[in-house]
């Protein structure tokens, strides 16, 4: 099996491309990894090797169904996830593909379904799946994407094979980037490829965004400011965000992985992804999980809002009272 622009991820790449080769990739697939790193390409890369019709390794890339699958107008692949980034995966969907499963594919041997951001379901979808994941017809196949395998019940992840995605390292990403982006300056690429802990996906992103390093440094303040009892420290960080919305969208963005990182340093694990080790290290040890976790909450729908031009005054300050809620009650 070939991967197309998905680079890492050696061993991985290895136990499916024997999966594929063998004709024996299970009827359900887990593929489990932090934003960015390369899950929903390796899914259509799947999707594309199942329905190739290239004589030698495929996916081809040639072939008129690989062309189909890559452009998104496959008829027999069928792509779904939460509406936004904030957004609850929803059982309705589930439901969708249920009954679409029971129609025969329109011109291949397989009908593929991509459910990305899977851990977005509701437990309501995750139990509604169960049914077709026992017992799928023969021609379906199921690819799940989700952040981590814990996030899934666990009727789930025993029904599926899984498979964790690691990022790449920051130089092999700096290489993918530039190559990607030739025009850009060398040295934000490295800054922000440091920032996403080598995540492709999100250093792309970020770089599409105009995003730079004063933006990591400003979420750092504000994950400080949470720590001290006065409330001065958080109004002066978030000060900056009332007038640049980029910047703000672009602290959102950070904000996640950084509360992310502290709930990961507080079970002991890694790697951290946010760039900002030290102040994740700060929250790790001063605050609880149930703070931790309820920051992590909070800050996801706020990028939702400012994308409905919600009034940026009032929407930062009430960021600064929902994380000052949720650091303060334990």
């Amino acid at each position: 099996m070939k991967f197309h622009g998905l680079v890492g991820n050696q061993s991985v790449k290895g136990q499916l491309a024997r999966l594929v080769d063998a004709g024996q990739l299970p009827h359900a697939v887990l593929l489990t990894g932090q934003n960015g790193c390369g899950k929903r390409t390796l899914a259509r890369l799947l999707a594309a090797a199942l329905l190739c019709r290239g004589e030698e390794e495929v996916p081809c890339g040639q072939c008129a169904p690989c062309h189909k699958v890559f452009e998104g107008i496959h008829p027999d692949v069928f792509e779904y996830a939460s509406a936004d980034r904030a957004g609850a995966f929803h059982i309705d969907v589930i439901r969708e593909v249920r009954g679409d499963a029971g129609i025969l594919p329109n011109e291949s041997p397989y009908k593929v379904y991509i459910l990305a951001n899977a851990h977005r379901m509701t437990v309501q979808a995750q139990n509604a799946l169960l049914k077709l994941l026992e017992e799928p017809p023969s021609y379906v196949r199921l690819i799940l994407t989700a952040d981590a395998r814990q996030s899934m019940l666990s009727t789930i992840t025993s029904r599926c094979m899984t498979f964790g995605l690691e990022p790449v390292t920051v130089e092999e990403a700096c290489r993918v980037v530039t190559q990607r982006c030739p025009d850009a300056d060398p040295k934000q690429i490295k800054e922000l490829a440091q920032l996403c802990g080598g995540s492709i996906g999100n250093t792309l992103s970020m770089l599409e965004a105009g995003m730079t390093s004063q933006s990591a440094q400003l979420a750092g303040r504000i994950g400080e400011a949470l720590l001290t009892p006065a409330e001065l420290p958080l109004l002066i960080a978030t000060g900056k965000l009332q007038d640049d919305k980029a910047l703000a969208r672009a602290v959102l963005s950070i904000l996640p992985t950084l509360f992310r990182d502290a709930l990961v340093l507080r079970e002991g694990g890694g790697p951290l992804l946010s760039g900002l080790p030290e102040v994740a290290g700060k929250l790790s040890s001063q605050l609880t999980r149930h703070q931790l976790l309820r920051l992590l909450e909070s800050v996801d729908g706020f990028s939702q809002w400012m994308d409905a031009n919600a009034n940026q005054s009032l929407l930062v300050t009430r960021l600064c009272a929902v994380l000052r809620r949720c650091s303060q009650n334990r």
